[in-house]
């Protein structure tokens, strides 16, 4: 195949996509000067759309000039580029679109533009059994939020979202219309989000280009999250999705927690991590902390784009750190989890945050303490000078304590402030539903903490050399999952989507 180079079309893509990032600059600043949502054309702009707008614009901008250096001289090169704008450019619009078709179309084509590149490489056998689960996963969550949109036009007769929301109270002649309506939403958001049992495609798409996994995990992968924000005020009113929502992620987070363990390949970890971290953003929206996920969601995109764009960095050269028996780095855990408690306590006194508010702002407390545990376990293992003694490492801890604690409180309560003129206040669920999604995520997180520590003792049996080969494969779901690609799809099917 003849070698394609880009043309004057491909040129004015990264044009009118950095065009796009710096007008998406601009309607994030005039949000955070003057927070009045605009209404036009079948979009809505406010500071929370305007915020994970400029997160998208902006990786889909650097995704794409990057892709101009990396895919120089491939065959198709301007297939994959233009599609990669498209893809972008419907991501941007579902992220502003309040008219539920205009949101369903760009939804569907944001799918379909991933499918594509997916599929760039049509030599590669390898990457076409991830994209053929994310194509059917794709479709089931279409059909749902299909669904939702229409249960909401015959019970309310509209397709603008936000009247519906405005109308959310109002009786309608299906009571149960809304709870069927959050539910829905909910299965939608964990399709998008590759939330278990829908996580395996994510891992397995080595074999699409790097920018392709720049964008899919730094953007893509968090529509899930901005559905569920587009429909938080139904949410929070229906305490069975937020707990189904808090129930998936918990498990999502902590398969991802495993596999990424096992990991030997660099773009296979992140793209566990990635499952993982999508994971806890989905416990954040089922404790009801829409603005705690809404960070995450633009944390994590930052940081997944820079990671993904430089896997091709030399290996930094290893050192040696010092070996301390699981039991002692145990004892270094908890005692960092004992002076957390404290420190937390005086940055909520600072910082305004209270982390009594609700079950969800107290399970997000108890997570930065685990944290804080993690952290001093890491300092204590980090390379030493020899013969140095422990003052530096106890320093570093305690400092490391405090800057964790006030940063994190600090977020949490600038983000309740940032967003409250979208998300209102916060709102305070104490039912208990409420009380399980806060709960479970805790047990959960406490337990791999702990595992984590001891992974060098546990490693040494029988039973953790085979949760290393079991996590190493993904817990064999991803086979599982292929199986059921083929009975339900038939190559036949399969191969006519491929070639279309």
């Amino acid at each position: 195949m003849a070698y394609e180079r880009v043309g004057g079309l491909e040129r004015s893509l990264l044009v009118l996509l950095i065009g796009l990032t710096i007008t998406s600059f601009g309607l994030f600043i005039g949000q955070v000067v003057m927070p009045q949502a605009l209404s036009f054309a079948g979009l809505t702009v406010d500071r929370l759309n305007a915020s994970i707008a400029l997160l998208v614009a902006g990786v889909g901008t650097v995704a794409y000039r990057f892709a101009l250096r990396y895919m120089d001289g491939e065959p198709r090169q301007r297939f994959f580029l233009r599609w990669l704008a498209a893809t972008v450019l419907f991501a941007y619009i579902f992220i502003y679109a309040s008219n539920l078709l205009v949101m369903f179309a760009v939804w569907f084509l944001t799918s379909l533009g991933l499918h594509q590149l997916l599929t760039y490489y049509r030599n590669r056998a390898e990457a076409y059994p991830p994209a053929r689960k994310k194509f059917l996963i794709s479709r089931l969550g279409d059909l749902a939020l299909l669904a939702a949109i229409g249960l909401i036009v015959a019970y309310w007769g509209t397709l603008d979202l936000n009247e519906f929301l405005a109308r959310l109270n109002e009786p309608v002649a299906w009571a149960a219309a809304p709870t069927v309506i959050a539910l829905l939403i909910v299965v939608a958001a964990l399709t998008k989000s590759a939330q278990f049992p829908f996580h395996s495609w994510l891992p397995e798409t080595m074999e699409a280009p790097t920018p392709v996994s720049a964008l899919m995990h730094a953007g893509i992968i968090n529509a899930g999250g901005v559905l569920l924000l587009h429909f938080a005020p139904l949410l929070v009113q229906v305490p069975l999705a937020l707990f189904q929502l808090a129930l998936v992620g918990t498990l999502t987070a902590v398969l991802g927690l495993l596999a990424m363990w096992a990991q030997t390949n660099v773009k296979r970890t992140l793209a566990w991590s990635t499952v993982s971290q999508m994971g806890f953003m989905m416990i954040q929206f089922g404790v009801a902390a829409f603005p705690a996920a809404t960070l995450h969601l633009l944390g994590h995109g930052c940081y997944k784009a820079w990671s993904f764009l430089r896997t091709g960095d030399l290996p930094r050269k290893t050192v040696v750190a010092p070996k301390l028996a699981p039991s002692m780095l145990l004892g270094v855990a908890l005692l960092g989890v004992g002076l957390a408690i404290p420190a937390l306590a005086l940055a909520a006194l600072v910082t305004g945050f209270d982390p009594f508010h609700s079950p969800g702002e107290l399970a997000l407390s108890a997570v930065v303490v685990l944290a804080i545990g993690q952290l001093w376990v890491a300092i204590f293992q980090a390379p030493r000078a020899p013969g140095s003694t422990l003052a530096l490492p106890v320093m570093q801890a305690l400092l490391g304590t405090l800057a964790a604690a006030f940063i994190a409180f600090g977020l949490y309560n600038g983000a309740i402030i940032f967003f409250a003129p979208v998300l209102g206040e916060v709102v305070v669920l104490s039912n208990p539903l409420a009380w399980a999604s806060a709960i479970l995520p805790v047990v959960a997180f406490t337990l791999l903490a702990a595992l984590q520590v001891l992974l060098p003792l546990v490693g040494r049996s029988a039973v953790g050399r085979a949760l290393y080969v079991h996590a190493l494969h993904g817990f064999y779901l991803g086979v599982i999952a292929d199986r059921l690609v083929e009975k339900v799809w038939g190559q036949a099917r399969i191969k006519e989507v491929e070639n279309a």
